[in-house]
Order: C-alpha cells, then sequence, then structure tokens
C-alpha cells in the first residue's frame, strides 16, 4: 500500500501500467487501448492482467494484479460495474499509483451508480491511491509517448504530432474527435486527458499539471462543471505569470442558471455568466467552438505572441477581402494602417488607391510575376504597425510559391503569420508543404477570425490580480435576517454601506403621509410595502409624481386598496418617499453563484432589464475604479457620459455607490441569495437606489 498519493507528473507520464482485462481484441475498450499503448511505442513497463493467457500481444500476462512484480504507476480498468469496486480494492492492495476507470453508467445514471462512484472513490483514498473518471476514455500524451486511448483517432493518425498544446476535457468522444483535427492541422500536442466524472482527480488537478509542465505552452479546457471555480482562478493567474494561454468552451451557454421568479439578476448571472466571468478576469479566452479552440492553440504554440498594432492582411480575392474587411469590423479586429514606409514598397506595384488592407494581390499593376507577390507579403509583414500577419490563400496562380514565400516569412518568427488555407480539397499539396513546415493554418475564415480575435484578447487581458481593498470608513454588512428583505430593509442595509436613498417616512394612514410628504416636500412618490411582492408597478403599489396633499390622499387609498388585495394578512404600510430627479436607470444586482463567490451584475435597469440585456459582471466586490470600467462596457455608457446636449450623470458618486453595493454582496457572503436595486437612478447631482429587494438564507 502506497503511503502517500501518486504526483499528476507521474500520472500524465507513468513508467509502468498495467491493463486489466487486457485482450488483443481491438473491438473491446481494453483491447484498443493495448494496441494504441504497443502502436505508439509507450517506453515503460506494460503489465498485461489476464488469468487465461500466458501472453497477450507478445507481453507476458499477469492472472491479477497482486502478481505483478512491481506496483505499477497507473492501472487502466475498464470492467463491468459489478465488479469495479472489487477491482478498485485489489489495485490499493497491489499498491497502484491511479486507476484510469473506463467504467461508465455511473453518477450520471443515477443514484445507485453515484453510490457506487462514492464507494470506489472511498476504497481508493483508503489506499492513497488516485482516481481518474469513471466515465472517461483516458488520456494521449505524445510528451510522455502514451496513447493510453481507446479512441479510434489514434490509427487515424499513425503517429503523434508533437508540441506544446494541452487538452483536459470532460468528453472523453470530443478529446478523440480533437485529437484528429489537431492532427490535421499540424497542431503539436503535449497531453489530451479525458477526466469523466471527475470523481476524485478533477480539472483543476491536471490544469495545474499543465501549467507545471515545461513543454506546454497553451492549456485548453472543455468544461461542463466546475468543481474549484476558487482553485482555477487561482491557476489561471499562476499559468498567465508563466506565459502559458488558457483557452476554454463551456457547456451550457443557453442556460439561465437558478432561475428565480423574485429575481432578475438570478436569471442574468447564472452559472455560465459566472464562468465568463472568472475567465475575463484571469485572462482565460473563452471561445464558442471546440475545434476552433484546437487550432487557435496550435497558432498561439507556434508563433511569437501579438506585438502592438493591428493585423495586416494580404489575399488574392478582392471580393473575399471585401468580405473580410466587413467581418473584421463587425468582430471589433483592428486593421492597421500602412505606415508610410510600407507604402513606398508598395508604390512599385500598386497605386494608392489599390493600397488597401486587406491588400488584394490582384489589383497589381502590369504584367503577373511571383516577385509582386512576394514584395507585397513581405512589406505588409515588415509594417511596424501590423500585430499580425494574415494571408488568404484561395485558388490563384503561382499557389506553390505563394505558399514558400509564406513559409520563408513564418519562419523568421518575427510576429505571428497565419494562413487561410481556403481552397478546399484542390490545395491538398500545399497543406502537406504547410504541415511539413509547421506553419500554423486553418481553413475557414470563420476560423480565422477566432484566431485573431484570441491573439488580440491574449494581448490585451488584464488580469484582475488582487481583490478590492475595504475603504476605511466603511464598516462591515449584516444580514439582517433570512427569508425576502422588503423595499426598506433592503434600502436601510444599503444605507448603511453607504449608498444614497431616497428620504422615507413609513406611515399607516392618509393624513400621515400628507403630513410626511410636506416634510420631504413635493413631489413625492407613495409605495406599498408587502412582504414577498416584487413587481410593485404592475400591482398598484406605486404612485410617482404627487404634487399635493389631494393627490396623497387620493394615492393613499389606491394603494391601500391594492395592499389589501395581495397582502390581505399584513398591516397597512405606505412609505412616502422623496421624488429624485430624472435619470439614467441601471439595475445592480447581486447573486451569490456556488463556488464563484457573490456577483455583481449591472446593467440598464428599470422595467426593461429582461428585454435590453445589456449588462456586464464582476465578482464581488469591486473597487470605484472597476466599476467605472464595467460602465464603460455598457451600451449605455453614452447616456452616463452626456449625449445629445444632455448633462453628464455624476459618475464618482455612481461608482462609489455600485461599489458599495457590491461590499454588501461580499459581506453577506453565503448568507446571500440575492439583492437587486433597481433603479439605481444616476443624476447629474448624484446616484440613488430607488428600489431594492433581496433573499437571504
Amino acid at each position: 500500500m502506497r503511503q502517500t498519493p501518486i504526483g499528476i507528473d507521474r500520472v500524465i507520464a507513468p513508467q509502468s501500467i498495467a491493463l486489466i482485462g487486457a485482450t488483443e481484441d481491438y473491438a473491446k475498450f481494453g483491447g484498443r487501448i493495448f494496441h494504441h499503448l504497443v502502436e505508439f511505442g509507450y517506453p515503460g513497463t506494460i503489465y498485461p492482467i489476464n488469468p487465461r493467457r500466458e501472453t497477450v500481444l507478445g507481453l507476458r500476462a499477469y492472472p491479477s494484479i497482486s502478481a505483478v512484480p512491481e506496483a505499477p504507476d497507473l492501472a487502466l480498468v475498464a470492467v463491468p460495474a459489478a465488479h469495479l469496486a472489487q477491482t478498485i480494492e485489489d489495485c490499493g492492495k497491489a499498491g497502484v499509483g491511479a486507476c484510469v476507470v473506463i467504467t461508465a453508467q455511473m453518477a450520471e445514471f443515477g443514484a445507485e451508480g453515484a453510490a457506487l462512484e462514492a464507494r470506489i472513490v472511498e476504497i481508493a483514498r483508503a489506499h492513497a491511491m488516485r482516481l481518474v473518471g469513471p466515465n472517461c476514455m483516458g488520456f494521449i500524451v505524445p510528451a510522455a509517448d502514451l496513447a493510453l486511448s481507446s479512441t479510434p483517432t489514434l490509427r487515424y493518425s499513425g503517429t503523434f504530432r508533437k508540441g506544446g498544446v494541452a487538452l483536459v476535457s470532460q468528453s472523453g468522444a470530443l478529446m478523440g474527435s480533437l485529437y484528429a483535427q489537431s492532427h490535421d492541422h499540424g497542431v503539436g500536442l503535449s497531453g489530451m486527458v479525458s477526466i469523466g466524472n471527475q470523481a476524485d482527480l478533477e480539472l483543476c488537478d491536471f490544469v495545474e499539471g499543465f501549467v507545471d509542465h515545461p513543454g506546454t505552452r497553451v492549456i485548453c479546457l472543455y468544461v461542463e462543471g466546475l468543481k474549484s471555480p476558487a482553485r482555477l482562478r487561482a491557476l489561471a493567474l499562476r499559468a498567465r505569470a508563466a506565459g502559458k494561454a488558457i483557452l476554454a468552451v463551456k457547456a451550457g451557454r443557453t442556460e439561465a442558471g437558478s432561475v428565480m421568479a423574485r429575481s432578475h439578476t438570478s436569471s442574468l448571472a447564472g452559472s455560465y455568466s459566472a464562468f465568463e466571468t472568472l475567465c475575463r478576469e484571469t485572462g482565460i479566452v473563452l471561445l464558442d467552438d471546440p475545434e476552433s479552440m484546437i487550432l487557435v492553440a496550435g497558432v498561439i504554440d507556434s508563433t511569437p505572441p501579438m506585438g502592438a498594432g493591428g493585423i495586416g492582411v494580404v489575399c488574392s480575392s478582392g471580393g473575399g477581402g471585401a468580405v473580410l474587411a466587413d467581418r473584421m469590423a463587425l468582430a471589433d479586429l483592428p486593421v492597421a494602417a500602412y505606415a508610410d514606409v510600407t507604402r513606398a514598397r508598395l508604390d512599385p506595384d500598386f497605386q494608392r488607391a489599390h493600397q488597401n488592407n486587406p491588400l488584394d494581390l490582384g489589383a497589381h499593376k502590369g504584367a503577373l510575376e511571383f516577385a509582386i507577390f512576394e514584395r507585397a507579403i513581405q512589406a505588409v509583414h515588415d509594417d511596424p504597425g501590423v500585430g499580425l500577419m494574415t494571408y488568404v490563400l484561395t485558388p490563384q496562380p503561382l499557389m506553390p510559391e505563394t505558399v514558400d514565400c509564406l513559409i520563408a516569412t513564418f519562419r523568421r518568427q518575427r510576429k505571428p503569420v497565419l494562413v487561410v488555407l481556403n481552397t478546399s480539397r484542390f490545395g491538398g499539396a500545399l497543406r502537406d508543404s504547410l504541415l511539413a513546415a509547421g506553419v500554423p493554418h486553418v481553413a475557414r475564415v470563420d476560423d480565422a477570425l477566432r484566431v485573431m480575435s484570441t491573439l488580440l484578447a491574449l494581448r490585451d487581458a488584464v488580469p484582475r490580480q488582487t481583490a478590492a481593498t475595504r475603504p476605511a470608513d466603511l464598516g462591515v454588512s449584516q444580514a439582517p435576517r433570512t427569508g425576502f428583505l422588503t423595499e426598506p430593509e433592503v434600502k436601510a442595509l444599503l444605507a448603511s454601506a453607504g449608498v444614497a436613498v431616497p428620504g422615507a417616512m413609513a406611515c399607516a394612514d392618509a393624513e400621515a403621509a400628507v403630513l410626511a410628504a410636506d416634510g420631504l416636500g413635493y413631489p413625492v412618490v407613495l409605495k406599498g410595502v408587502a412582504a414577498d411582492v416584487v413587481h410593485k408597478s404592475d400591482l398598484g403599489l406605486v404612485e410617482v409624481g404627487l404634487r399635493d396633499a389631494d393627490a396623497v390622499r387620493a394615492a393613499f387609498a389606491r394603494i391601500a386598496v391594492a395592499v389589501a388585495q395581495v397582502a390581505p394578512e399584513q398591516p397597512l404600510r405606505v412609505d412616502v418617499q422623496q421624488m429624485i430627479d430624472p435619470g439614467v436607470e441601471l439595475l445592480v444586482g447581486l447573486t451569490q453563484e456556488p463556488g464563484f463567490g457573490p456577483q455583481l451584475v449591472i446593467g440598464a435597469g428599470g422595467v426593461h432589464v429582461e428585454l435590453l440585456k445589456d449588462l456586464a459582471q464582476a465578482s464581488a466586490p469591486v473597487t470605484p475604479a472597476e466599476a467605472e470600467a464595467l460602465l464603460r462596457r455598457l451600451r449605455l455608457w453614452p447616456l452616463l457620459a452626456g449625449s445629445r446636449g444632455q448633462a453628464p450623470v455624476d459618475l464618482p458618486a455612481l461608482c462609489h455607490a455600485i461599489s458599495r453595493i457590491s461590499w454588501v454582496g461580499a459581506d453577506l457572503g453565503e448568507a446571500l441569495v440575492d439583492l437587486e436595486v433597481n433603479p439605481l437612478r444616476a443624476t447629474p447631482g448624484g446616484a440613488y437606489a430607488l428600489d431594492g429587494r433581496a433573499t437571504l438564507c
């Protein structure tokens, strides 16, 4: 029995492997894996376990794991569920370092499978043994010449393409598909791991392993659910400090998270948006397509980082260039403006009016000769304002010569060079040339746009290194009680944190309301207070713009009837509130996303929150400066800054209010379910929380 668990470095680069149920039958999971291990030249020791055979694939077989002469680093377990617990126990007793459990139909199938999954974890931990899976397809680690996977794409590739790209995937089949994509596009791999149900070793364990792996430059993630978001946050910052990029695709993008009828925020700040926020704050680049992710990773691995400046594009199709220019503009991709020195280099071959970006080679002057293409490619590549050069190759004259020129340009390694081989099967020989030279390339303009966007995002990302520091004058917010908090309770909580709220007085009858209005000053607002009521305006509980005593009395009577209808068991309470000047209305919300902590959401407020969905999100708390950065991401920012003759709002007051609201969420911690200020009205004279609600646990 082992005394301490094996390290991840030995899990992904084991010196010995036991194959339980080893067979020569390629149709079976264990048989495919055995064949792949041998065919790809695994240099370590293989122990086939098969009580009915003396040899398997020419290797000595052992009747049981206990008969193996030394404790192997790994054991591959692909046995029926009925035999799984005993197999794991046997491996633990034999001192196995880790089991890669292929067996499926576990927790993903129901309570019985979940119980078995929990049992094998308990057994493994009793023996200081780690588990990968269950319900996984093993892993492929070219850096260790290890093909410990059943995916048939291994036989398709025949050999490894080694490089600096790693993948950690919650889908085994997707891992196999991306392995084939990587092979076809010349993406060099350091390792691919299928983690399955993450019963023991989980995504972050392997992310950490690849962050520490010296040969890995880019880590790709396919994520369905995170077990430890805080750990991923720390690892992402570590990776960036080490000069390693992390790319991710997250499933469940259209899920709203924990939708709750009482809060816009809970439906707007669900698990996907919380993951997206984590990525933005740590420099992880989030993509929407796994295949594109692996292609982008290959480009990042093979080229220098994108430098300062924009993108220079050369193409052989004027129409294709025009469409690409539109798409780059719509994607906010910066197109470099050519320097005078570049234009001078282009002058012999192109009129100034044709020296566009993208540069259409077909617009050259005079007779066609390859030197024109060569001079244009070099001029655009060398332009000081070009941080990335992209060449879109469509069927054209002089294609082999052009590819040779691009290969030579790539080998100079001054800046990234991306080739779009938009030739279908017509360019098969050209593709082989690019693969042989190790030049990153894609076949679709869509993928080229993703590559360009990702390189730009990696260059411009500013990770959030440290949390906000508590202001000296800010006390710690305390939960007043559990359950649904009414507007007055939420406003009291906000006011104690330094958020401005309108003056208000609680009244039980109309004459008290008139006296309150006289004291606050007309015009005033009347609001009926009823527990568990969210949309007060829809239920007739709000009257605004009341300018005299008679209007207050009439409004009070109407609200009293409405309160009696929606909350007949509650005593009548109507708040008379100060009327705040017109301004820009925002939503500022907080929600507690399990594992991610309190999330701050700001956006367009009022009654059209879900319709507009103009939102920005961050982990709480935020500083006033971070609050301003969030506001600048909103489409309504011009309204805040003052547009079409309107006065700008009091931005420092608005950012102060948002920051203080975020601290309430941070202080409430696990007690917070959701809290929402809607609207927070920003005016030239300040920012005021006009309405609010919350749920605490």
